[in-house]
């Protein structure tokens, strides 16, 4: 069976946000160190119980009213208000915060807009129509932007009876489906002489129903996996049951029928946008378990008609009587026969009663010890003491997919088995590898996960919304919980081992989630204790360059993030840090000043390696002419480049012997020159030229050398040739 995922389904952004600012202040009021933070929903945060029960173990509540909570508010504690994706009127957020409950605004973005709208309408006199379910959080809550003036419809019946006015504004619930919106936004706009209509379906809701529409006319049947109380799912569900095609809608994947899937070779699959992806591949996982079985159980079918067809045939050639029988019972010999055969039976019987006595129990879920005595692409075949060997098909050797079981089995290896269907009457049984490993593997799957021990798992899949990894089991890793940080790129972690803890185990549901960003994130923790109770001024320690800007780059020296100025990287001038540094460089850097109390970190690069005004110290001169590069300039002078890392300053009163009004009057940025040192103090880094100075003593050398040839010349022809005597 190919089970194919919509393009577009689950946890939309809005979603998202919401649940990681739940879970982010969640961690906040837990370490607060002043008085105690209880934290609220009004209503579940999204309509999807199971990741509101989530929240809840991690300190989240729900309640019904603002009533309610306002029963809980004490002076002893700090309430929090959480306000679900569905959003509220502004009238619920006045009231809690007069009573100082601290608002979380959870509102989704795009509900938001929808209220600015609907308040903007009422404030222009527009009558406002709110396409939606009246019953439904959000439309409550855009209603109350209206203050009350508002009227909700949900069907062309509805619009019809809407009376003609004057100016009519049109909004909708965002999780409406698009043929809803457009036939009834097209009555309504017959209704009144000026209409503003605003499609304010969520793109991710109109990408979902577009996705499951174009993936319903593929499949021969669809799962949509989501709340029962979700809107969006509904909408789905009933987008998909309008194909005709079966469609089938589950919160969980223990609500899944084997049955379903009975004769189908395409299944779809897709998820409302408050469904995490968790879920959608704890439901996938099922279905693939469920195409195992069903694999397994065909092929055992098989097998049993080929073994009953041979039983047949082999019964009718031994009753047809030989010639030779036919002779023995012409001459009266039956009774000798008969005799014969049932002394022989005795004894085979006698000899099966002694080997099954010998054997292993081999019962249908009983797991025992065998070995491989042959290895072929597609099954193994296993002595596990048997009447004969055992067969384990390619898909019951492993959790991973394997394209041969060689990847994996040799013979003559021991391993554990699971008898999924016992011997026969002709021997055939068939067992499994990977369930012996998964009975095994809960075990200390289990334990693991009572204790918080961190285990190692190969990252076997990639698939929408995280990272599938060998535990033993089939765990998953939400792309969340992969790394401290947003990871853009899941295909590099294919074949690599992650390390895990688990952080959700359920062995009725199969579940296994799994996450390493927690270890992570306590490993963070804890350096930056360390880092911030031993870090001083003057330090040289190892970092890692974790992110560049314009103005320099953030290094994480082990706990907490330094910034490295562009002006302290290198002592030559830089136009980009990346010139220097590029981002998950591991380099050294100085400390230049900690303030523990802000919490920042100043670092440096070049102060770790030797100043080239050390070497420039004892190349250079005072008097010596040098030549140079004019690097910049200044209404003061100019900035001449001697060597990376060595500038002096030719002062405008030394660029010429006359006066200089401008500095570009005379030299330019670019410029190769020569100038004399007439001032040199290393220590301060501090080099002073003369280009005028330079070039009266350049000239003047010059004219002097003129002269000596000249001279030179004169004594030559001045001296008398002698020839002979």
């Amino acid at each position: 069976m190919e089970i194919i995922r919509a393009d577009a389904a689950g946890f939309c952004s809005g979603v998202k946000r919401a649940v990681k600012m739940a879970e982010e202040v969640a961690v906040a009021g837990r370490r607060s160190e002043q008085r105690p933070v209880l934290v609220y929903t009004l209503g579940p945060i999204v309509h999807n119980r199971l990741v509101v029960n989530h929240l809840a173990e991690q300190g989240i509540k729900g309640v019904e009213s603002l009533e309610e909570l306002l029963e809980k508010n004490s002076p002893d504690t700090e309430c929090q208000l959480i306000i679900r994706t569905h959003g509220v009127g502004p009238g619920v957020i006045q009231k809690a915060k007069d009573r100082g409950i601290k608002i979380i605004d959870a509102t989704c973005p795009l509900v938001k807009r929808v209220q600015r709208l609907a308040g903007d309408l009422i404030a222009e006199g527009f009558d406002v129509i709110i396409i939606g379910d009246r019953c439904h959080p959000e439309v409550i809550g855009i209603l109350d932007w209206t203050h009350g003036q508002g009227r909700v419809i949900s069907s062309v019946e509805e619009a019809q009876a809407i009376p003609y006015g004057t100016r009519l504004g049109i909004i909708c619930q965002t999780t409406q489906t698009e043929h809803t919106f457009q036939e009834i936004s097209a009555i309504l706009h017959e209704k009144a002489r000026e209409v503003r209509a605003y499609n304010t379906i969520c793109p991710a809701t109109r990408e979902r129903q577009e996705a499951a529409r174009s993936l319903v006319k593929k499949v021969e049947s669809m799962v949509v996996i989501g709340g029962f109380d979700s809107a969006n799912t509904r909408k789905l569900v009933q987008l998909c049951a309008d194909s005709a095609k079966p469609t089938y809608q589950v919160e969980t994947a223990s609500q899944l029928d084997p049955t379903w899937f009975k004769g189908i070779q395409r299944v779809g699959v897709t998820a409302g946008a408050s469904t995490p992806d968790w879920i959608i591949e704890e439901v996938v996982n099922k279905m693939l378990e469920f195409d195992q079985e069903s694999t397994v159980t065909q092929e055992m079918e098989d097998e049993s008609l080929k073994a009953a067809t041979e039983v047949d045939q082999g019964e009718n050639t031994e009753f047809s009587p030989s010639s030779s029988e036919n002779q023995e019972i012409e001459e009266g010999g039956v009774q000798d026969s008969f005799e014969a055969r049932e002394e022989e039976n005795e004894v085979v019987e006698t000899l099966e009663e002694q080997l099954t006595r010998d054997m292993p129990d081999l019962r249908p879920g009983t797991v025992t010890v065998g070995k491989i005595v042959q290895v072929r692409d597609d099954e193994v075949l296993v002595d596990v003491g048997g009447k004969s060997e055992g067969i384990i098909p390619l898909k019951e050797l492993s959790v991973r997919n394997l394209t041969t079981a060689r990847e994996v089995v040799e013979v003559g290896d021991e391993i554990e088995v699971y008898v999924v269907r016992a011997e026969n009457d002709e021997g055939t049984m068939i067992l499994s590898k990977r369930r012996a490993d998964q009975i095994k593997a809960w075990v200390d799957l289990e334990a693991a996960f009572e204790s918080g021990q961190e285990m190692a798992g190969e990252v076997v899949q990639v698939v929408k919304g995280g990272l599938l990894v060998d535990v033993g089991v089939r765990g998953f890793v939400p792309a969340s919980l992969i790394e401290r940080g947003y990871v853009s790129n899941l295909d590099v972690y294919l074949g690599k081992v992650l390390r895990l803890r688990i952080i959700d185990l359920d062995r009725n549901k199969n579940k296994v989630v799994l996450s390493q960003k927690v270890i992570l994130e306590e490993e963070y923790e804890k350096a930056r204790e360390e880092l911030w109770a031993t870090i001083e001024a003057g330090q040289q320690r190892p970092g890692i360059v974790r992110r560049l800007t314009t103005f320099g780059a953030f290094v994480d020296v082990g706990g907490a993030d330094g910034l490295l100025h562009i002006s302290e990287m290198s002592w030559i001038h830089i136009n980009h840090p990346s010139e220097v540094v590029q981002e998950n460089d591991e380099i050294e850097v100085y400390v230049l000043a900690v303030d523990k109390e802000k919490q920042r970190i100043s670092l440096g690069l070049k102060q770790i390696i030797p100043s080239p005004w050390e070497k420039a110290a004892e190349k250079y001169q005072i008097g010596e002419i040098v030549s140079g590069k004019v690097v910049r300039t200044v209404p003061f002078g100019a900035f001449v480049q001697i060597e990376p890392g060595v500038e002096g300053l030719v002062h405008i009163s030394q660029l010429a012997p006359y006066r200089v009004e401008r500095t570009e009057d005379v030299v330019n940025a670019g410029d190769e020159i020569q100038v004399k040192v007439i001032d040199f103090k290393p220590h301060e880094q501090r080099m002073s030229l003369s280009l005028s100075k330079a070039r009266e003593e350049l000239e003047a050398a010059e004219q002097q050398e003129i002269v000596d040839a000249y001279q030179a010349e004169q004594t030559e022809a001045e001296d008398p040739m002698v020839v002979g005597e």
